[in-house]
This record gives C-alpha cells, structure tokens and sequence, in this order.
C-alpha cells in the first residue's frame, strides 16, 4: 500500500503544469556563481570554505550576490550545489549527520529553508546527492521543487519536496527495486551537471555516469563513448551541452588532446566534434605544468569554453573556438573555485 502511495504522490508531484523544467525554459545566461580560493600556495583543488560570489558575464549584466541573506545563513558553511532557473541550491552538514537545504534566488533577493530531511533517510542510508529540479512559472510565490538522492545498501531512494514561501515537505520514495548502486557511494561526485535535459553525477573510475530524468524521476545509467576514453584508459571525462544546440557532450583531457563528443542528432551514435593539441596554449602560461592540469567542466553557460584545473597553479578557461587560454580570478586576485555554476535569469525575464 505505502508503494502505490508514493506513486500516487509521485504523479501529483509531477503533474503539475504551472512548474518550468529545463525543457520549457527559455533564460539568458546573466554569468557565473562559485566559491573563490586563494591563489598560492594553496592548491586550487583543495576545497575552499569562502562564501559565494557572482562574476557577471558581461558589462551590462547585473551585479548579484548573497549579501541578502541572514548573517547566521550566510556564514555558517552553505556550499553551492545546484543553479537552475534563476535559483541556486545551497546545502551544508549538521551537526547530527544530516543537511540542510538553502533555496534563494539572487534576482529577487528571496530565500527559503527547507526542512530536515525524515531521519529514515540518513537511518542507515549515505547521501549521494540533491539537486533543484522545478520552479512555478510566474507569480510572486517563491515556489520550486527539489530532490535528495540516498542509497540504502545498493539501493538508491529519492526525496522529494515542494516549497511555496517557505511552506515545505519532503516525500521519501520507497528504495528501487529495479535499479542498483553498482559502485561505492563515495567515488560519485555529490553535485550533479545538467545536459540535455537530464541530471548526470560524475563516478571517479567508472566508464559510466548516474543519470536522472527529472520529468519521470527515473535512474540510468550512461555509459562514456568508446572514442572519448578506449585509447586513453579512464580520463577525465567531463559530460556538458554543445554551445549551439544544447546536445548532449562528453569531453575529455589526457596528455593535452582535448576531445569533444557529441551526440548525431537524436539517435545513440556519437560523432568526434572537436580534438585538438592544448600544448601550444599551455606553453603561453608561464610556470604552468602540463602533468599537473586536469578538465574541470563544460561550461554549463554554453558559451563554447571548457574550464580547466590545476594543481597549485590556478583556474583556466580555454575557448574551443577561439583557441585562448585564460586564467579565471576575481576582482581582488583570487582563484575561481570549482566548481564554476552558471546562472541563468528566471525563464520568464525576471524573478520579481
């Protein structure tokens, strides 16, 4: 009975039509939220523990920042871990093992704390990961959906709340029957990427990624194409969106070939987009060691760069048209941290 429950609640959840997806979103990229890190000698790969920041994308975009917030929210260790639809995600630990969700939107300056997750699901289940998955169109309402992946043996669960001005509640999903954690839960990145209209966690050492489809919440898995990694062992693959037209992408870095696949139009098959030679940018950065530099992400903007990391020697983006390398730091000298989210404007033009 508590399975044909959920089903039921699961369909309402899902069935609403005031609530925008990615599929149904048209939003303009306004620039980029991360947590900046110092530059030397701290190694840019060790996390940093500083507050958010916005680097606006151009001249004419707006200046945003968390400044909004309470002082006891704002510094009391929220990290980023999602951007969608004009809303950022923030989570942090608590002192009994669990998390806390931070909803806000930037733009009309408003944020909502959800509540605790149940205790089932920390009661013998890991966090694997969270992510936003909906806002309502229109209105004044601060109104969103989000979702909590846990895993309970091999088992994956989701956590589902809707929230409206604060108003909130979670509805745990039973454990899937028919889906298996095929790998230990510590080797997945906890923040999720977006392409194509799907959620994807990257696994460390693992030729696949955890997908979801957030219009069916169901569970996959996607398995890298054989041309991005066979001949290279396991690099760094990294999954992102085409600039032009939003397909779905594999990149990867290894022995400074950068190499970008595509999907072929809508059927399975995968064609090689891009694969060229980084050395001769990477020979114009003084001081920086080819071995010690890795890919970081598809630039979920879109805007055609790949972000690049290194050890101890900063934060780059490399246009893949252009073919420029560049170093990304703040205002006041700092490194961009990783990872680099970008924001888009609410899809209807504005978030008031």
């Amino acid at each position: 009975m508590a399975a044909v429950a959920a089903r039921r609640l699961t369909r309402r959840f899902l069935s609403s039509s005031t609530f925008q997806n990615a599929a149904s979103a048209s939003s303009t990229l306004l620039g980029h939220f991360h947590h900046p890190t110092s530059t030397a000698p701290r190694p840019v790969l060790t996390r940093s523990a500083s507050a958010p920041v916005f680097q606006p994308l151009s001249a004419g975009s707006p200046r945003l920042s968390l400044d909004f917030l309470s002082a006891d929210v704002a510094t009391s260790g929220f990290t980023l871990f999602d951007s969608h639809l004009g809303l950022l995600l923030l989570l942090k630990p608590t002192a009994n093992a669990g998390l806390c969700f931070l909803v806000c939107d930037p733009v009309s300056r408003r944020h909502a704390l959800l509540p605790p997750l149940p205790a089932a699901a920390f009661s013998g289940g890991e966090f694997l990961g969270a992510a936003l998955l909906s806002r309502a169109a229109g209105g004044s309402a601060l109104e969103f959906r989000t979702v909590c992946i846990t895993v309970h043996a091999d088992r994956p669960r989701l956590w589902l709340a809707w929230s409206r001005d604060g108003e909130a509640s979670w509805l745990g999903l039973p454990p899937s029957r028919d889906f298996r954690i095929k790998w230990p839960v510590s080797w997945s990145e906890k923040r999720c990427v977006r392409a194509a209209g799907s959620l994807y966690w990257h696994i460390s050492n693992n030729d696949s990624a955890l997908a979801l489809d957030p219009n069916k919440l169901r569970l996959s898995y996607l398995r890298a194409p054989a041309m991005i990694w066979d001949d290279l062992g396991f690099p760094n693959y990294r999954i992102g969106e085409t600039p032009v037209d939003g397909r779905l992408c594999f990149a990867a870095l290894d022995s400074q070939v950068l190499r970008l696949c595509a999907r072929a139009g809508s059927d399975d098959g995968w064609v090689m987009e891009r694969e060229v030679s980084l050395t001769e940018a990477f020979d114009s950065v003084a001081d920086l060691p080819m071995a010690c530099t890795s890919l970081g992400d598809i630039d979920p903007g879109r805007t055609g760069k790949v972000f690049i990391r290194s050890f101890g020697h900063g934060h780059f983006s490399y246009d893949m048209d252009t073919g420029k390398l560049e170093r990304l730091t703040t205002n006041d000298g700092q490194e961009y941290g990783h990872p680099i989210f970008a924001y888009f404007s609410a899809p209807d033009g504005g978030s008031d």
